[in-house]
């Protein structure tokens, strides 16, 4: 089920394995992926995803351009290391600095001109999305983006599409374990609570793909206060 199906069947009920089920602080690493599980209708509590493998080789493999092994793990590592972006440091302290943020820009990004491009319409998107999250309510000012960033966005579909290639066979368990442990532990850096980490996840959703973002504060909503949820009674990640 895509992501337009679950906005449909935004009150359908959480889907849990009940025979496999993950428990305890491994429990805690696996909700890193939540967000993106709860968009695809996928089990929120077991390593296995419990979606058609049809399904699967569509997400990985026409979304994320992953049809092996190790185009897995190069995704995976790619969707980590996006929260270490210095440039995107530039962005922000930019959108910050009304006055001087022409200069910001200039003198600190790099000069090359697709990647400058880049960064520049990043810089773009915020002045539109951000106005917008706060009127929205998802966020009271800026300085919350400045701390949590989009980084529940990146380590969320990391922890979810590391799962997706588990069931393809692309990693072991072990492999997912550890993965899922550095995803909660590197979140944990910048989210102290799991609804800062659904903020993050939305701001991130919106730097992509722009406004309209109430499917996603739906689902947010759902995971934080379904009696069924295995989000309901956390709140510290």
């Amino acid at each position: 089920m895509g992501f337009f199906s679950k906005i449909l069947n935004s009150f359908q009920s959480i889907k849990l394995n009940n025979q496999n089920a993950v428990r305890g602080y491994l429990l805690d690493h696996l909700l890193v992926g939540s967000m993106y599980a709860e968009q695809q209708s996928a089990y929120l509590n077991s390593y296995e995803t419990g979606l058609n493998r049809s399904d699967i080789v569509t997400l990985t493999g026409d979304y994320w351009g992953i049809y092996n092994r190790d185009q897995a793990i190069e995704a995976l590592q790619n969707l980590h290391d996006r929260n270490q972006d210095v440039n995107m440091e530039i962005v922000y302290r930019a959108f910050e600095d009304r006055e001087n943020y022409v200069e910001v820009l200039k003198s600190n990004l790099p000069k090359e001109k697709g990647l400058f491009e880049h960064y520049i319409e990043l810089f773009r998107t915020l002045n539109d999305i951000v106005p917008e999250l706060i009127e929205q309510n998802i966020i009271t000012d800026f300085s919350q983006i400045r701390k949590i960033k989009d980084s529940g966005w990146n380590y969320g579909r990391g922890a979810f599409l590391a799962r997706c290639c588990y069931d393809l066979g692309y990693l072991s368990e072990n492999e997912l374990k550890e993965y899922l442990e550095k995803c909660h532990t590197d979140l944990k850096k910048y989210c102290t609570t799991w609804k800062e980490y659904t903020t993050s996840y939305i701001f991130g959703r919106a730097v992509w793909g722009g406004a309209n973002n109430s499917g996603m504060v739906q689902i947010a909503n759902d995971l934080l206060t379904n009696d069924n949820s295995p989000l309901k009674n956390k709140t510290y990640l």
